[in-house]
């Protein structure tokens, strides 16, 4: 049955995080409204907005906590930014990380408003909280430890009227409640089949838990490591634009201390004080960023496990900052205090700035491979199977697995029901290829990601050679490599007959096809 465009918003697939797709399907309608269909460009608006919302609500936050102190809220939110130890960092298809931070982030920031304010405002205050706690939640879990305590952050800074808290935590603590309850009926009715119980980790001895904790949260405040891998396009391009980022940094910050003279009163006796609470609490949010990616089996993997830590490292840099100004004299506390923000945001926008390279680098690899599948078969009858041979295998394979392509064959042929397997340039095929030949028939044998055919005539299929020149060519003939082991039939190959045009304009915008590709 065919979904409305508000149960498109919904990930059905798993109840527990039935709202990741919120910010994706937003995007996609952006698109829509826009009339730039297939365009990757919304995606970026969206992801550049959560992105920036991290390090706002997160300034929000700590001025809330710090009234007297701008300057360092205004710190903490930049850091945040450029918070890059996840080697996802800059891929697209982790939005919903950032989204699973805004939503926690905005409940946070309700909750404390709500207890700040009186109790007719109050009460629905502290109920969007909730729900905003809700959507966070729904959408992933790792952030659930952080949700848990931050009430307890209410509770511990000086002058908060924690009392009141007592009854607008009641609300606060009952999604946690229902999340984890409903969790462990899940589990414990999986029968071990659930995709996070596949990933789980195979060695649970305490001593190489707290290891792979350590290991998370150094990575996590060691900023000079963050910068890895190979650099696939300008250094100094990369330079030039940290060194930018790093000079916004000094020149809001001189703007702030200006405003507000704060510089010249870090060493205050209260501000002491409030640093080493701000220490505190950001350390507590660090470490516990981590444990529910600790039950994974590639806890070290420094992927999509490092975003969420981003606040709690860069709380722990603004009040680590703070108070190595404050120890230094007088005339140094600003130079000083600029000198380390600025090194900081050098750092991890370079860092960024690498990520994304690494991942743009990636994509036109695999649009470049697309745009041979496109090249020889703009557009196919439904249920067709296209092939791609020769693709290079290791580390030059433009997809990794089957499932990548298949992927991407569904938006290369938007609304038409079709899959795709590939083999490498030596016959083999790579990992989650799950389509055989039985006869005359192309069947799945129900392994790797599920297809969106089960099997269709041998006939409907479109067999295309990979060239590294970059056009590609239209097989002929079936290799036997393909059909084998039985090729019995592979005379009903006319590929011909299901290939028409032309491109899609959705597919167009997608692959960024030049006029003669078109």
């Amino acid at each position: 049955m065919k979904r409305t465009a508000g149960e498109r918003f919904f990930y059905v697939a798993d109840r527990l995080r039935k709202q990741e797709n919120v910010f994706y399907h937003l995007s996609y309608l952006l698109g829509e409204v826009l009339h730039i269909a297939g365009s990757y460009v919304p995606y970026q608006v969206v992801y550049a907005f959560l992105w920036w919302a991290r390090g706002f609500l997160t300034f929000l936050l700590v001025r809330r906590f710090l009234p007297k102190n701008l300057l360092i809220a205004y710190t903490a939110g930049a850091l945040v930014l450029v918070h890059s130890a996840d080697g996802a960092t800059q891929w697209v298809g982790q939005m919903n990380q950032y989204g699973v931070i805004f939503w926690m982030l905005m409940a946070f920031l309700f909750l404390t408003i709500a207890l700040d304010t009186r109790w007719y405002f109050s009460i629905p205050l502290a109920a969007l909280a909730a729900g905003f706690e809700y959507m966070s939640l729904w959408s992933y879990e790792s952030e659930i430890l952080l949700i848990v305590v931050f009430p307890l952050i209410l509770v511990l800074h000086p002058g908060r009227r924690w009392r009141k808290l007592i009854p607008l935590s009641i609300a606060w603590f009952v999604v946690p409640y229902i999340y984890i309850r409903l969790t462990i009926e899940r589990y414990s009715a999986s029968g071990q089949h659930t995709y996070q119980q596949t990933v789980a980790r195979k060695t649970w001895d305490v001593a190489s838990i707290l290891s792979d904790w350590v290991f998370n949260v150094s990575f996590s405040l060691e900023f000079w490591k963050w910068i890895r891998g190979p650099w696939r396009y300008s250094v100094f391009a990369a330079v030039a634009l940290a060194v930018l980022a790093a000079a916004v940094f000094v020149g809001g910050a001189l703007r702030v201390s200006r405003t507000r003279s704060v510089v010249a009163k870090l060493a205050s006796a209260q501000s002491w004080h409030q640093a080493a609470w701000l220490l505190s609490c950001g350390m507590g949010l660090l470490i516990l960023s981590f444990p529910v990616f600790l039950v994974l089996d590639s806890a070290r993997g420094l992927w999509r496990t490092q975003f969420l830590s981003g606040i709690g490292a860069a709380v722990v840099f603004a009040a680590l900052i703070w108070l190595i100004a404050a120890a230094v004299p007088q005339r140094w506390k600003s130079p000083v205090f600029l000198f380390l923000g600025a090194t900081v945001v050098f750092v991890g926008s370079l860092s960024a700035i690498q990520k994304g390279g690494e991942h743009r680098w990636i994509w036109e690899r695999h649009r470049a491979a697309i745009r041979q599948v496109l090249h020889v078969a703009p557009n196919v009858d439904p249920y067709t199977v296209i092939v791609l041979t020769n693709v290079p295998a290791g580390p030059n394979d433009p997809f990794g697995d089957d499932m990548w392509f298949d992927m991407a064959l569904r938006l290369v042929y938007p609304g038409i029901r079709v899959s795709g397997i590939y083999f490498h340039t030596d016959g083999s095929r790579p990992p989650g290829d799950n389509f055989v030949v039985k006869g005359d028939q192309w069947v799945s044998d129900g392994t790797g990601f599920p297809p969106l055919i089960q099997s269709t005539p041998i006939s409907d299929t479109v067999v295309i050679r990979y060239d590294p020149s970059g056009h590609g060519v239209l097989e002929k003939t079936m290799p036997h490599y393909v059909c084998a082991p039985d090729c019995s039939r592979a005379e009903l190959y006319h590929p011909e007959e299901v290939i028409f045009g032309p491109i899609s304009p959705r597919a167009v915008r997608r692959y960024n096809l030049p006029p003669e590709d078109r």
